[in-house]
């Protein structure tokens, strides 16, 4: 009992400070209170960020904030210091909600790739190119591929009327939907490949042959339109 008391007496005292060749030691772990920031405001377009800019939500100071572009989907509205708890208030993030996204790398019946092109791409000669080739291919068609690892050569006999060589183009050039709509779609490189089973239709895909540059193109293009919007605030990507 007497062991309890004493230990809850020293639990009600204050913390004790030790120095130690300079250097200052406590007890006791002690926490800041900080309060509460600013809610982020959540947007879905670039269109959107800049109308509350200019709107001057909480009675914005521009030249206190920077437009941070994060990433090809994502762009913030920050403050350009921390407040006295090391905290940096972002007051609005708008993030590109890209739905459902063309299945890259996965070889599909040419109906179903056809219709992605259709829908998840900016219009291109080589997109009619890819979507004429893909659309041409039926289920009455016999098909037999030679591919050299660059390009395939497609023999198409249909009936016993008509039988045409196609050369497949092994690299083409294409913008697909995968930022903000407001900027220009980043256009990329992509393997199209065919790939036929005992004799039936070919399937299609669409392999990205990029490395990746075209995130860094989109963030870029977001910088420049960001830019363009003479906001007053400093874009940084």
């Amino acid at each position: 009992m007497l062991k309890e008391f004493v230990e809850k007496i020293v639990a009600l005292a204050g913390p004790q400070t030790v120095v130690n060749e300079g250097l200052a030691y406590t007890d006791r772990q002690l926490s800041v209170i900080a309060p509460p920031v600013l809610s982020m405001v959540p947007l879905l377009t670039l269109t959107g960020l800049v109308d509350l800019v200019k709107a001057k939500m909480d009675d914005l100071k521009t030249d206190g904030y920077l437009l941070h572009v994060c990433s090809h989907t994502k762009v913030q509205l920050v403050r350009k210091f921390t407040d006295a708890y090391g905290r940096r208030v972002v007051l609005a993030s708008s993030t590109c909600e890209d739905g459902q996204p063309f299945a890259f790398g996965k070889f599909m019946d040419r109906e179903e790739f056809a219709i992605g092109l259709l829908s998840r791409f900016v219009q291109s000669p080589d997109l009619q190119e890819v979507v004429k080739m893909a659309s041409a291919l039926t289920a009455s068609q016999v098909v037999l591929a030679e591919d050299d690892g660059v390009s395939q050569r497609t023999t198409v006999k249909q009936g016993i009327t008509l039988k045409e060589n196609v050369t497949v183009k092994g690299r083409v050039k294409l913008s697909p939907y995968r930022t903000f709509r407001e900027v220009a779609q980043p256009e990329s490189e992509f393997v199209f490949r065919l790939r036929s089973r005992d004799g039936s239709v070919p399937e299609c895909a669409l392999f990205e042959a990029d490395g990746g540059k075209w995130k860094l193109d989109a963030v870029l293009a977001i910088k420049l339109w960001l830019d363009s919007q003479n906001l007053g605030v400093q874009v940084i990507a």
